[in-house]
C-alpha cells in the first residue's frame, strides 16, 4: 500500500491465499470493502481480479461494502485458491469529530483500507452492515505481510511488527510489516507523533501521542503496561512482541486492532481522568478480541463485556478490592438499575443493529454485571479457570455465546442456565 498525502488516497495490491476451512463447497469468495461504510466515509474501488491467474468479474453487494468473486468452480473444502487484486481508496478529511476512518487532528487513521476477507461460517458469507455505534469489522485470524510506503515525514504506527525500513530515491518510506496471526490489519501515520518506550513480561510497548500530550502519553503507556501484567496474570500470553497505544482522533473513545490500542485525543486533555479506564478496556481486547474472536456485529456483548469486566479484574489486582467495587457499581450497576428504573433495559444477546443509544447501557455496563455475577457464584479459582478455558479453547478461532456458556458449565460443573437466561437472555 502507498498513501499519498497531497491527494488523500491510499492505493496498493494485494495477494490473498484462502485456504477452505468451512467444511462446504464455495462457488465465490466475499470481501469486505469497509472504507465503503456511511460511518467511515471512503470510497474504496477495486480494479481486475484474479484468481489463480484467471481474470473474473466481482459484482458489489451491501451499500458497496462487500465485493463478491465468482471462482468459476467451486472450491471444495480443503482446497485453496489465490486471488490477486488493485485497489484505490479516497481519504476522508475530517474535522474535530470522531474519525476512525480519514485524516484528523493531523494523524492518518487508517484501519482496513483493503479488500479483507469475509467470514464464512459454513452457511453463508457474513456480509452486514454494521451501525455506526457498534464495531463494524468481523475477521477470521490469518497471517500477513504488508508493504507500506509513506512520505518521508510521516512516523508510522501499526499492527504487525515491522521487519525492514528502506528509502527509496524520491524519499519516500517503505516498511516491510509481519504479523499473525492478526485479525485485521490496520495503520496511523503523523508527522507529529511522538513515542515513549518500555518494556514488561518481555513484550515492547510504545506510546505515540501529539507533542502537547507528552505527560498524558506517558500516562497511557504506564497504564498499558500494568493492565498487560495483570491480564497475563489472569488470562494466560498476551501473543505478540509488541504493544502499542496510540493517540487518535476519538473524542473520548477507544478502539481495538490486534497489538494496537487506539485512545481518543480528548482523554489526554481534559478528559484525562477516564484515560485510565479506556486504556484498560482497550488492552483487554488483545485478550477478548485479537485473540478469542466473535462476531461483532451480531453478538457484540461477547467481546465488549468481557473488556469491560476485565477492568474490575485490574483494578482489584493493581488497587485493591474497594477501587473495583466502586467500578462496578458506579460504572455498570447504576447505570444498568438506572435502565431498569425507565424500563429500557433490554436482551443482552441482540445485534448492534437493534440498539439504539441504550447500546454501551446494555452490550458494555449490563453484559459486565453477567460476568461479575459469575465470578461470584463459582469462586475466583473456578472463575480464573474458566477464562483460561476459554482462551485456550477459542484462541485464534471465533467463540459464540453458546461456546462460552459451555466452557463455562463444563469447568465448573454447574448448571448456569438460569444465571446467563437472567442477564444476557432476559430483561426485567
Amino acid at each position: 500500500m502507498e498513501l499519498d498525502t497531497s491527494a488523500r488516497r491510499l492505493n496498493g495490491k494485494q495477494r490473498v491465499t484462502f485456504p477452505n476451512h468451512t467444511g462446504a463447497n464455495l462457488e465465490e469468495i466475499v470481501f469486505r470493502l469497509y472504507p465503503n461504510l456511511p460511518q467511515y466515509g471512503g470510497a474504496m474501488s477495486v480494479g481486475p481480479v484474479w484468481v489463480d491467474g484467471e481474470r473474473r468479474t466481482a459484482s458489489l453487494r451491501a451499500g458497496d461494502t462487500s465485493l463478491a468473486v465468482p471462482l468459476g468452480r467451486p472450491l471444495a473444502p480443503e482446497s485453496s485458491v489465490t486471488l490477486e487484486l488493485t485497489f484505490d481508496v479516497q481519504i476522508p478529511e475530517k474535522g474535530s469529530e470522531y474519525t476512525l476512518f480519514g485524516k484528523s487532528q493531523g494523524i492518518w487513521s487508517l484501519p482496513d483500507a483493503y479488500p479483507l476477507l469475509a467470514v464464512h461460517d459454513g452457511s453463508a458469507w457474513h456480509e452486514d452492515v454494521a451501525p455506526a455505534h457498534g464495531d463494524a469489522v468481523f475477521a477470521a485470524a490469518a497471517m500477513y505481510d504488508v508493504t507500506v510506503t509513506l512520505p518521508p515525514t510521516q512516523t508510522l504506527v501499526t499492527t504487525g511488527a515491522v521487519l525492514s525500513e528502506t528509502l527509496d530515491l524520491d524519499g519516500r518510506r517503505s516498511y516491510r510489516i509481519g504479523g499473525g496471526p492478526l485479525r485485521e490489519f490496520a495503520f496511523l501515520a503523523s508527522d507529529q507523533y511522538q513515542m515513549a518506550e518500555t518494556a514488561a513480561y518481555g513484550t515492547t510497548l510504545r506510546s505515540y501521542y501529539l507533542p502537547e500530550d507528552g505527560a498524558a502519553g506517558q500516562a497511557t503507556l504506564n497504564a498499558a503496561a500494568a493492565a498487560l501484567r495483570s491480564y497475563e496474570d489472569a488470562f494466560g500470553p498476551y501473543p505478540f512482541d509488541e504493544m502499542i497505544v496510540a493517540e487518535a482522533p476519538l473524542l473520548h473513545y477507544g478502539m481495538e486492532y490486534p497489538g494496537l490500542n487506539l485512545i481518543g485525543s480528548q482523554l489526554y486533555g481534559d478528559q484525562r481522568a477516564e484515560l485510565e479506564d479506556r486504556v484498560v478496556h482497550e488492552v483487554a481486547h488483545q485478550w477478548w478480541y485479537a485473540q478469542v474472536g466473535n462476531d461483532q456485529v451480531n453478538t457484540p456483548w461477547l467481546d465488549e463485556g468481557l473488556a469491560e469486566y476485565s477492568m474490575a479484574i485490574y483494578y482489584r489486582q493493581v488497587f485493591g478490592e474497594a477501587r473495583a467495587n466502586t467500578l462496578v457499581n458506579q460504572r455498570w450497576l447504576v447505570p444498568y438499575q438506572i435502565a431498569v428504573e425507565n424500563e429500557y433495559d433490554a436482551v443482552v444477546n441482540q445485534p448492534s443493529s437493534a440498539f439504539t443509544w441504550e447500546y454501551e447501557v446494555i452490550v458494555y455496563a449490563k453484559a459486565a454485571l453477567f460476568f461479575n455475577a459469575l465470578h461470584q457464584e463459582v469462586g475466583d479459582d473456578t472463575f480464573n479457570a474458566i477464562l483460561h478455558e476459554y482462551v485456550n479453547q477459542f484462541r485464534w478461532g471465533i467463540a459464540t455465546p453458546d461456546g462460552f456458556l459451555e466452557v463455562a458449565e463444563s469447568v465448573s460443573g454447574r448448571d448456569l442456565d438460569p444465571l446467563f437466561n437472567r442477564w444476557i437472555l432476559g430483561k426485567q
